[in-house]
């Protein structure tokens, strides 16, 4: 494998659960010279430090461009803030709008999201002279399978393939994906650069700043308390319904998923130039029946199916057991010299959308991935695993060795 070492990469969104990990992941894969310079772009101002990634003299950490101002602006504050853009040679857009992605408006989710992705496509494509690829991330929603109000018109039919049609209209238009990837395909038509599209299903990771775009650090802090308070060997049953408990789904963890971006763009442009390619752990399917018992294992509990509440909306209603147990969750962070975090609102809801309401089969082929090369796998449940450890290495929740 022959990958230049005269890359620059520009990531959008390095604060987010996939943005860190791809500019993580830059600095090391597919080799530690691959890219020369590793420019990070971040909405709110952050230190090197804050962010949790390596001390390395290749990085560069920028904030306050708005992808959600105009596009004069945007290129305006990118020249201003980012020295030798005509260097840059791939692009990475890992930004995400969720100011309103808890209401119903969901029509204005879309259109800021396209809006910003609009801004950073052509903004690149008229400043980084040298741009050579353009990856964007989507999601399984192009398959329609968190298009909740039009839950009873969409049909899912896993495995979920590259090639599947769009979901039609009107109930795929709340699909940002689709005019995100139009715009791009209008945008690169008579230029050199190459592009692809990648879809994750619901990730897996950690992030050291807190965001609300996460379910499984709640889970690890739930489940850490959990332990803590009912001690080894307790029975701790699955939060969600019995639907989500069962339903069969591939997961995508955040590293596996970066770097198959950075393999895409790097080491096969050519191959996935104009493509969409699904990204999993593993094709195994890893329905939550068995994953949430190997995920209480880690904190010596027992993980069961879901409890009375099954039948009562299917909420196990953690969040407040959370709230109810927060002088216990002050004694183990001192017991263990914890960093203390707060679970803010929108991210238990965030969790329980997750397991209330993605309750279709709907694992991912990961034929097309395949043949272009790209093999990295994780068993059925260990990046949940990896996530933990990363989040026990932060000081937030205890080690796995205290539960042994």
């Amino acid at each position: 494998m022959v990958v230049s070492q005269n890359n620059v990469a520009l990531v959008f969104g390095a604060s987010g659960i996939s943005g860190w990990a791809v500019t993580k992941n830059l600095l090391s894969y597919p080799t530690s010279t691959t890219f020369s310079r590793v420019i990070a772009l971040t909405h709110r101002p952050r230190t090197v430090e804050q962010t949790g990634l390596p001390q390395d003299p290749r990085l560069e950490l920028h904030s306050g461009i708005d992808l959600r101002s105009n596009l004069q602006d945007v290129k305006e504050q990118m020249k201003g803030k980012i020295p030798r853009l005509n260097e840059v040679t791939h692009v990475y857009y890992l930004a995400y709008a969720n100011a309103t992605a808890y209401t119903e408006n969901v029509m204005r989710i879309r259109n800021i999201n396209v809006g910003m992705t609009s801004n950073a496509v052509h903004a690149c494509d008229q400043l980084c002279a040298g741009m050579k690829f353009f990856l964007l991330q989507t999601g399984t929603n192009n398959y329609g399978v968190a298009v909740f109000q039009y839950m009873d018109k969409i049909e899912i039919k896993p495995p979920l393939r590259e090639d599947n049609p769009r979901i039609p209209s009107p109930w795929g238009d709340e699909i940002f994906y689709y005019p995100q990837v139009d715009l791009i395909k209008e945008a690169v038509k008579g230029k050199q650069w190459r592009w692809c599209e990648v879809r994750p299903d619901q990730i897996i990771g950690h992030v050291p700043a807190v965001t609300s775009m996460t379910y499984v650090e709640p889970l690890a802090l739930y489940l850490s308390l959990y332990r803590y308070v009912h001690g080894p060997g307790a029975v701790v049953p699955f939060p969600g319904t019995q639907k989500n408990f069962v339903y069969t789904y591939t997961d995508s963890s955040q590293d596996i998923i970066t770097r198959a971006e950075i393999y895409l763009s790097v080491v096969k442009p050519e191959a996935a130039n104009g493509e969409a390619f699904n990204i999993a752990d593993t094709a195994t399917q890893g329905p939550w029946s068995v994953k949430w018992p190997i995920l209480a294992g880690y904190f010596d509990l027992k993980g069961t199916g879901p409890g009375a509440w099954a039948e009562k909306g299917g909420w196990g209603e953690i969040d407040v057991w959370w709230n109810e147990h927060q002088v216990a969750y002050v004694k183990m962070c001192a017991e263990f010299g914890l960093q203390k975090r707060t679970i803010e609102a929108a991210t238990w809801i965030f969790v329980k959308a997750g397991l209330t309401l993605l309750d279709r089969n709907r694992e991912m082929s990961l034929d097309k991935i395949r043949k272009v090369g790209f093999t990295e796998e994780l068993l059925v449940g260990e990046g949940h695993l990896r996530t933990f450890d990363r989040i026990a290495a932060e000081g937030i929740i205890p080690p796995r060795s205290a539960w042994a």
